[in-house]
């Protein structure tokens, strides 16, 4: 079962600010998640899962599913972080029949992070590198959000964005490593790619401390990465729904 942390991830922490209610101090939410993702792998099939969700934020931290973010300087508009994120396995190409040797594990990975707000719009950016010796890669995200509410309990947000992996990472996220190639597999080195990607988000405030979170993202991918053996899509879609609540 591939959980499908990502879309899970960028829904709860682009609406999780608007509307939630809690005390001085930490502010703590739950929840759970229903998720479907496709696979690169596989060209027919998607995978459900079941997630749980929590969230603790302080006045300069928040450590959640993303992992921990420690604020280091803010302004009206800019905020500058230092982050230490885990690199969940959304997509093992292990689980798919005849790459069981392609099996993938969670990277730990360090670097910072920036927001800059103009307007109604939010632009993010962010640098990791592997210290957990597990792909040795590095990837730079950068997005533009917005969002609105359309009623008093509805809010929308739209997010666009592009992920710029290193050959490392990207060969690890789609490719097949030398040590890795055997029998009718070839090795594949997937080079440096820029993979864009769109996306929808929701939340519906039912109390105070309850709300229902939704979302679908949508990653297009380059014609390097769609080139590996083992890649079947050029587009890969995930979507979910939960509750949260927050206290």
């Amino acid at each position: 079962m591939r959980p499908v942390f990502g879309i899970v991830l960028a829904t709860v922490a682009s609406l999780a600010t608007t509307g939630d209610a809690h005390a001085d101090g930490l502010k703590y939410t739950v929840g759970t998640m229903i998720g479907a993702s496709q696979s690169p792998f596989e060209s027919s099939s998607s995978d459900t899962s079941i997630l749980p969700y929590f969230s603790i934020e302080g006045e300069q931290f928040k450590l959640d599913l993303s992992g921990l973010t420690y604020g280091l300087t803010e302004t009206e508009n800019f905020t500058l972080s230092a982050r230490l994120a885990p690199r969940w396995v959304s997509a093992d190409p292990s689980d798919t029949p005849g790459l069981e040797q392609l099996k993938r594990d969670v990277a730990l990975e360090a670097g910072l992070a920036a927001g800059l707000t103009f307007g109604q719009f939010t632009a993010g950016f962010e640098a990791l590198k592997d210290i957990s010796d597990t792909h040795d890669g590095m990837v730079v995200s950068a997005a533009i959000s917005t969002g609105f509410g359309v009623t008093e309990r509805l809010a929308v947000g739209v997010t666009a964005g592009v992920t710029w992996m290193d050959k490392n990472l990207a060969t690890y996220s789609y490719g097949v490593r030398a040590s890795e190639a055997g029998g009718s597999l070839a090795a594949y080195q997937v080079n440096a790619s820029l993979i864009p990607s769109i996306g929808v988000e929701a939340r519906y405030t039912l109390t105070d401390h309850v709300s229902l979170v939704g979302g679908a993202q949508i990653e297009f991918l380059p014609d390097n990465v769609t080139g590996s053996p083992i890649v079947q899509r050029d587009t890969v879609t995930s979507a979910m729904l939960g509750m949260r609540y927050a206290f």
